[in-house]
């Protein structure tokens, strides 16, 4: 290692990739930039992976190797590396994945120039054979959506990958200034799957100057055996309901009300109801849960799930309310107050679409409410094929129910019928210590 401080530390988790390993390193010591360091936690590989990382080591004073004594999985390694980190930027790399030769030089050089806490591109994929195409495709390679070519704030360019339907945590998709991570104590959540959701998510929700980069850096590895293509179990839907606890803690510490805040977090609590779905009856999902506040948070979500589907509570729902709801294309939701919001989450869990919330008085309602718009429903026309669903505690307004038989609105009206709504959404929404 030479004596000036790196410009960039790339950062790579390893765990029985002998095969893939070389080919990474190879990608990573090459490339264009020179002054950099390559931090190697070896994960307690049983393979041969220790030996390819002594071995190139030997060749390369640039490569420091941390082993560990247990396998503690990447959320864990990742941070073990940013400790050791000392260059200007960070780079989080997959051991069997491998980037373009110029990706730290150009993307460090523009993160320089422009002061950047964060750049987001692209990425290519290399499929280890014809079938695994069949299996398994990944998100967005080369995003398709239209996003300024300028710095903007994380918050804003959030909210655009994910109006486009683009935004993914990839680490290998970002690259970081050390300090923004170090300044914000942003780190990986250990013990769980699916770490990189929360990391990617505080991370660009705290930075305040990054950009998007429309060019493909890293070339994604589809193999056997992956975490990407082996078969879900309960370990995902624990990581799932773990990120989703950890995402929810942080909007609300911060007080981020945020579209691109609202709907991270709703889109995580997809991915766990997606897999409750698919999971129960045949796996134990209690079974990961085995520690605090784990166990904390799933018996929060047993809760929620008898609420959502006993037939008492206000979760219930009137099987022929939601087959009239189903004729329609698309619902919106009436109001903003908590019973709109369970409203809409009752729908969702459904597979209702929900295409926003409407208001009487849109003007004192905030402007977006669990990562949908709320507008106003004197001004909107809504299409011919959807429907305004309304279950209120009080009902709906005379003059606003005039006002919606006048606009010809196709309407369901849910009825409420949980007389102690208030104590069980006061249990649910709980926070845990």
């Amino acid at each position: 290692m030479s004596s000036s401080s790196p410009k960039v530390s790339v950062i790579i988790p390893v765990y029985n990739t002998e095969k893939y390993l070389p080919a990474c390193l190879d990608s990573v010591l090459n490339q264009t930039l020179r002054n950099i360091e390559v931090i190697c936690v070896d994960d307690y590989s049983s393979d041969q992976s220790g030996a390819v990382l002594t071995e190139r080591a030997k060749r390369d004073d640039r490569m420091t190797i941390i082993r560990l004594s247990e396998n503690r999985r990447q959320g864990y390694a990742r941070n073990c590396g940013l400790e050791q980190a000392t260059g200007k930027y960070v780079y989080f790399l997959d051991s069997d994945d491998m980037i373009e030769p110029e990706t730290l030089e150009e993307l460090s050089n523009l993160a320089n120039q422009e002061n950047l806490d964060a750049i987001f591109f692209d990425n290519k994929e290399k499929y280890e054979s014809e079938e695994l195409k069949k299996i398994y495709v990944p998100p967005f390679s080369l995003r398709q959506g239209k996003y300024r070519d300028e710095v903007v704030a994380g918050n804003e360019l959030l909210e655009e990958f994910l109006r486009q339907n683009e935004w993914t945590c990839y680490p290998q998709r970002i690259f970081w200034r050390r300090e923004f991570l170090q300044e914000n104590n942003i780190r990986y959540k250990e013990g769980c799957e699916h770490e990189d959701e929360f990391f990617a998510f505080v991370g660009i929700l705290t930075a305040k100057r990054v950009r998007y980069v429309r060019k493909q850096y890293f070339t994604l590895r589809i193999r056997p055996n992956s975490v990407m293509t082996s078969p879900k179990s309960s370990k995902n839907f624990h990581g799932y309901l773990m990120n989703f606890y950890y995402m929810n803690e942080f909007i609300a510490d911060r007080g981020l009300r945020t579209y691109g805040a609202e709907m991270g977090v709703a889109i995580m609590f997809n991915c766990v109801m997606t897999l409750y779905e698919q999971f129960q009856g045949k796996f134990n999902l209690k079974e990961s849960f085995f520690k605090e506040p784990d166990k904390t948070v799933y018996r929060h979500f047993e809760d929620y799930i008898r609420l959502m589907r006993g037939e008492n509570g206000i979760y219930a729902m009137n099987p022929s309310d939601l087959e009239e709801i189903r004729k329609y294309r698309i619902a919106y939701i009436y109001g903003v107050d908590l019973f709109a919001q369970e409203t809409c989450q009752k729908l969702e869990w459904r597979n209702v679409l929900i295409g926003g919330f409407l208001a009487p008085e849109a003007e004192n309602a905030p402007s977006v409410l669990m990562g949908r718009n709320v507008l106003s429903i004197e001004k909107t026309e809504l299409p011919d094929d959807a429907v305004l669903v309304v279950s209120t505690k009080a009902g709906v307004l005379k003059d606003v129910a005039a006002m919606l038989a006048k606009k010809n609105l196709h309407v369901v009206n849910l009825t409420v019928t949980a007389p102690s709504w208030e104590t069980e959404h006061d249990a649910r929404s709980r926070r845990i210590d």
